[in-house]
């Protein structure tokens, strides 16, 4: 008896009960299995690098910063975050595009909580920057916060909690080139100035001063030991 028909028989002793019952369960494929194993997971990969390359083109076609900032928050991201989430659960560590340009997205729409959560991430699988940048993620981080914590000083609102919780990071833990771990510092003296912490301000315009000595703290670190020493006497002439 060929295969084929042995296969015939055995269906039709089923039953259409039975074979109602097969129709109807439940598939046990998941879209996690799409990242089961490295083939698997480079090629679906590929299949969303090639998605993702459209919608920069999409992108780059918008003039304005606002419809820039719209598309990438409001269906870029939710596009293609749960693809990164299953990937970052799949335990494979493998050149991934789309999971550092959702990172970018996620800083230029200033969701910093996920940003620093997916950048450490990244960080940890060595991902790399698209070519475009020119630099490596600590950078692109460090930079991205101090330019935003700027723009909100001078907006009167707080860069806080990012700009101080960053620091030991970019002023310690990460290889970045000195002027920007400077400009954190020379950023938190001004505020703790402006809040009459002569001290801690003097501390940090000193660190900034010593990492980049081109930073421009000089008047206000004159200033601050005028208000240490005014500070000191007044006790002295009570």
């Amino acid at each position: 008896m060929s295969l084929a028909l042995s296969h015939k028989r055995r269906i039709l002793s089923m039953g259409a009960d039975a074979l109602l019952a097969a129709a109807a369960a439940p598939s046990t494929y998941s879209p996690a299995e799409a990242l089961s194993s490295p083939a698997n997971a480079r090629k679906n990969i590929l299949l969303q690098e090639v998605a993702l390359d459209q919608d920069l083109e999409r992108l780059s076609a918008i003039k304005g910063l606002a419809g820039k900032q719209a598309l990438k928050r409001d269906e870029l991201l939710p596009k293609y975050q749960d693809f990164v989430q299953r990937y970052c659960e799949s335990g494979q560590n493998l050149p991934n595009r789309v999971l550092v340009q959702v990172m970018v997205w996620l800083f230029d729409t200033e969701q910093f909580e996920d940003g620093l959560e997916l950048a450490d991430f990244a960080m940890e699988q060595g991902q790399v920057m698209p070519e475009r940048f020119k630099r490596d993620i600590q950078t692109f981080v460090a930079d991205a916060v101090i330019e935003w914590a700027m723009v909100e000083y001078q907006a009167n609102r707080s860069p806080e909690p990012y700009l101080s919780n960053l620091l030991p990071r970019v002023d310690g833990e990460w290889q970045l080139t000195e002027q920007i771990p400077a400009k954190y510092h020379k950023l938190i003296g001004i505020r703790a100035m402006e809040a009459k912490a002569w001290e801690t301000a003097l501390q940090h315009f000193e660190r900034a001063t010593a990492l980049y000595p081109k930073v421009g703290v000089d008047t206000r670190m004159d200033n601050c030991h005028k208000a240490l020493k005014k500070q000191q006497a007044k006790p002295a002439t009570e």
